[in-house]
């Protein structure tokens, strides 16, 4: 019998097909093959359940590690994982998903916020909505029956996070242990046999540190000092009647963290505030209409595949239209060092707009790439989607300025995570110049370090098979073997472009495929077929 249910299996490639693997990296084209070979897919993760250790020896784990940035100067270690290994992790995950859940804080006592456990079969989704808003407005409550509120974060929370504890947790809710023991498995792989570390971005991550968090939540709730208590993921919010008790609740959290997780508050963003010092902070209940606040409040989604597409996006646009989304974004610029949150949401309604504005908003951001530095990855999600609307020979003009940007080593272009954002932009129009630019790119470096990014190089490698740059894809099959298992996969989508010459590589190529290549290999074939079907990138 598998370890893990056939349904955990489905909710899981549903899931990562429908909302990502990851919030941190672009998604991979392995998104595209799970959408269309669900149950090719789940068949092949049964038979990893089944023969787990043996199919982790055999196959291996091909992970990317980088650091991605966070605000204006720091980092964290980002990872994302093999596509395969990514679904099985969430769907060993999921087959606990309820048990845990069960074992936090009610959703009544309005305590515990985050990841709060509720799938939605209709649209693969996995969290209650509307956590962060409900954590916002119950602090707000609390906050304005009290005389202060202590603010903390836990440190570098997902990189440290010890995994013998976690799987002591893990084990109270897995009857056979078996699942348990595999979770840990690949944390243990995915971190480089360390002892601690759970890969950031990703729903399993986030189940997996509530789990964490769990026993420190409940001790807490039962302490009547230190019961007054909002959490939303790492970041800790207490109620308290004076300064006294309020370093005391510091001191508390600090040992109870230490003694059970080995995990320590973060010094720096440690505050006490008085009730009307946090209030001022918190977005307002009742935004004035077009303001900033408002916009935060703003549900901006549109699903084109949606039965009811035209009328969403018609409400949406008519959503949007109520605010000055470029002068917002003009204020924000204007101040040095922007509002992350509020400009990921302008950033991403751009698309929305008219065709001026888009040109406008482009042009302005590109020339405040500083200034955005946080919020890279998100401006050029925003840029490509615009570009992919705008005249060709606006997107000419916007992709000499992104060239640029790369061939002169600028320090945002040089951290690889902002990199492969700015190579998908690079995707929407093929040019000469973009052609050379992408071929001298594929070899590196890619960072600050002096290697290559496999998903850089997996994404130029889909780009130039979507382009028809025959005579590269003709060269490049004769150093393919040792390529990263990625690479290997797009060259293998790309193939096609080649005709018999991609054929005959495929046929001479495919007694080495991975169990998870064979899928792809049928799915590129099926795709091929099709009339008008290009390569996504």
């Amino acid at each position: 019998m598998p370890v893990v249910s056939r349904d955990a299996l489905v909710r899981a490639v549903q899931n990562v097909s429908s909302w990502g693997d990851t919030d941190v990296f672009p998604f991979p084209i392995e998104n595209h093959v799970l959408h269309d070979k669900v149950d090719d897919v789940v068949a092949l993760l049964e038979g990893v359940s089944n023969n787990f250790v043996a199919d982790l020896a055999r196959t291996g784990v091909s992970n990317y590690s980088t650091l991605a940035p966070v605000g204006y100067f720091g980092f964290r270690w980002a990872t994302q994982i093999d596509p395969i290994w990514n679904v099985y992790l969430l769907a060993l995950v999921l087959e606990l998903a309820p048990d845990l859940e069960a074992t936090r804080i009610p959703e009544s006592e309005k305590k515990v916020f985050s990841y709060r456990f509720r799938p939605n079969t209709d649209d693969g989704s996995l969290f209650a909505a509307g956590a962060w808003r409900d954590f916002q407005t119950t602090t707000r409550e609390l906050a304005s029956a009290s005389e202060f509120v202590v603010s903390l974060d836990i440190a570098d929370f997902y990189a440290r996070i010890y995994h013998h504890p976690l799987e002591n947790a893990l084990k109270r809710a897995d009857r056979g242990g078996n699942v348990a023991f595999q979770i840990v498995r690949l944390l243990s792989t995915f971190s480089n046999n360390t002892s601690y570390g759970i890969p950031v971005g990703g729903p399993a991550a986030r189940l997996l540190a509530e789990v964490v968090l769990n026993k420190v939540d409940h001790l807490l709730l039962v302490d009547e000092h230190l019961s007054t208590f909002c959490r939303y993921a790492d970041d800790y919010r207490f109620f308290v009647p004076d300064m006294a008790e309020a370093h005391r609740v510091i001191a508390v959290l600090s040992e109870k963290l230490l003694r059970n997780e080995g995990l320590t508050i973060q010094k720096a963003k440690t505050r006490i505030m008085s009730s009307r010092e946090y209030l001022a902070v918190l977005d307002p209940p009742n935004p004035e209409p077009g303001s900033a606040a408002a916009f935060l409040g703003l549900h901006i989604h549109y699903d084109p595949y949606s039965a009811t597409a035209a009328d969403d996006y018609e409400r949406l646009k008519s959503q949007l239209g109520e605010f000055d989304v470029v002068g917002l974004l003009r204020t924000e610029l204007n101040k040095g060092r922007v509002h992350a949150a509020l400009v990921r949401r302008l950033v991403a309604a751009i698309q929305y707009m008219d065709e001026t504005v888009q040109q406008q908003a482009i042009l302005s951001l590109l020339e405040n790439l500083e200034t955005l530095a946080p919020v890279i990855p998100q401006v050029m999600l925003a840029v490509r989607a615009c570009l992919e609307q705008l005249p060709s020979t606006f997107v000419a003009v916007v992709h000499a300025q992104l060239r640029e940007i790369i061939r002169s080593g600028h320090y945002l272009a040089q951290i690889d995570l902002n990199l492969a954002y700015i190579v998908r932009a690079l995707a929407v129009q093929h040019s000469t110049e973009n052609e050379q630019l992408l071929i001298q790119l594929f070899e590196g470096p890619h960072g600050f370090g002096a290697g290559t990014a496999p998903n850089i190089q997996r994404d130029i490698m889909l780009i130039l098979s979507r382009w028809g740059v025959t005579y590269w894809l003709s060269d490049q099959k004769n150093y393919i073997a040792s390529a990263h298992p990625w690479v290997r996969r797009a060259f293998l989508i790309g193939s096609y472009t080649l005709r018999d010459e991609g054929e005959h590589w495929r046929n001479s190529a495919k007694a080495g495929f991975s169990d998870f290549d064979k899928i792809v290999h049928t799915w590129a074939a099926d795709k091929r077929a099709l009339p008008g079907w290009e390569v996504p990138v």
